[in-house]
């Protein structure tokens, strides 16, 4: 009665199967590798722009909204970003477990390691100015993204001026006293500047600039500036 490597061995001449060569192995281990790299990265923009949009969103306006700091928190929380992260995260790690070794380790392991990978690689890039690039680059070729993203809930935060916030471009400067801005939804406000008018930062109140205001409303188009800030850090 054959035994079972002799049954294999007659299957194998019956079939005419033919082992594949070891560069096969590798070249998909190598992919699977790549894959894995690609989402570690991807998961790091995904991080390094939600850094970005916790870096410039004001947290202390939570008062002018009537609204609690938690509520407010919740408001301008980057969901897409948050959701993006996690996606690229979930597919490193499905990559890794894959890769040669992946299936060794535990899974706390493989999802720690791609948590950890993109935390790292994010922040450096944060630090190096990447995170406003990526929202600008993703907000220019993406047109749906303004109106998904944190970034739409904070130009409607910032269009209330009856609670004192206004914000838009710089159109004219009309004299030392004050300026033409004109809001994110196209109408046109004659800014008032206060005596000691607040600039975190010092820039230049210039024709094209990017700014968020406040202060009082005062009038019908009219509006008086306590304080100027830059709309974002890459416009400073």
């Amino acid at each position: 009665m054959p035994n079972l490597s002799d049954k294999i061995l007659q299957k194998i001449k019956e079939e005419k199967i033919v082992p594949k060569p070891r560069w096969q192995f590798f070249l998909k281990d190598y992919f699977v590798w790549f894959l894995f790299l690609i989402s570690l990265i991807l998961g790091a923009l995904a991080f390094c722009a939600m850094l970005n949009a916790f870096y410039t969103n004001d947290w202390d306006i939570y008062r002018y909204l009537h609204t609690s700091l938690v509520g407010h928190i919740l408001i301008s929380l980057p969901y897409l970003w948050i959701v993006f992260l996690a996606f690229f995260i979930w597919i490193a790690y499905q990559n890794f477990k894959y890769t040669k070794s992946g299936y060794r380790h535990e899974t706390f392991f493989v999802v720690g390691l791609s948590v950890v990978g993109s935390f790292m690689l994010g922040a450096l890039l944060h630090t190096l100015g990447a995170g406003a690039m990526i929202e600008e680059s993703v907000a220019t070729s993406v047109p749906f993204y303004e109106k998904i993203a944190c970034c739409s809930a904070r130009k409607d935060i910032w269009s209330q001026p009856e609670k004192g916030l206004l914000a838009g471009e710089i159109k004219s400067i009309m004299d030392d006293d004050g300026f033409e801005l004109e809001d994110f939804k196209g109408s046109v406000w004659q800014v008032e500047k206060a005596e000691k008018m607040l600039i975190p930062g010092g820039f230049l109140i210039v024709a094209g600039r990017r700014v968020k205001i406040i202060g009082e409303k005062r009038g019908e188009m009219r509006f008086w500036a306590r304080e100027v800030r830059s709309w974002g850090k890459s416009e400073r």
